[in-house]
């Protein structure tokens, strides 16, 4: 008998990233990386901005970047709430390159507290996703 599965939800503002079911999930927190099973103890984590992975019933492994936001874990399922989400082929490396020149520029002009903050989020968002599609996105399993 396989691994039983739970509902997953990936949610980004723009579009659901995946809604279906899985046997596991990896996903980077504030203090590390947490995997999730079926059956888990409900609970509620920041989730950080990283490489994630889940593992469909079928044993495909799946892996992601992933921006902050929140995860959900209930008995009837696992919800992640986070700003972005992408599948390592689906990133467009020049497209992120030129967003990082373009945060990096901002952060020089010295602007508003606010733009600071998002040309910061904006930075972290494109190296990640640089990362992940490099393959280097921060662990091995």
């Amino acid at each position: 008998m396989g691994k039983r599965s739970f509902r997953l939800e990936i949610l980004t503002p723009e579009k659901p990233f995946f809604i279906g079911d899985a046997v596991s999930l990896t996903v980077p927190v504030s203090d590390g990386m947490i995997g999730i099973e079926a059956l888990r103890e409900p609970l509620a984590a920041a989730v950080r901005d990283g490489k994630a992975s889940f593992t469909l019933p079928d044993g495909e492994r799946r892996e992601f970047s992933v921006s902050r936001g929140m995860l959900d874990v209930k008995k009837t399922g696992v919800k992640i709430l986070c700003e972005y989400a992408s599948f390592p082929e689906d990133i467009d490396a020049d497209r992120e390159r030129e967003l990082l020149r373009e945060a990096e520029a901002q952060l020089r002009a010295k602007k508003s507290a606010a733009d600071l903050a998002f040309s910061k989020l904006m930075i972290g968002r494109a190296l990640n996703n640089l990362r992940i599609k490099k393959g280097t996105g921060g662990f091995d399993g």
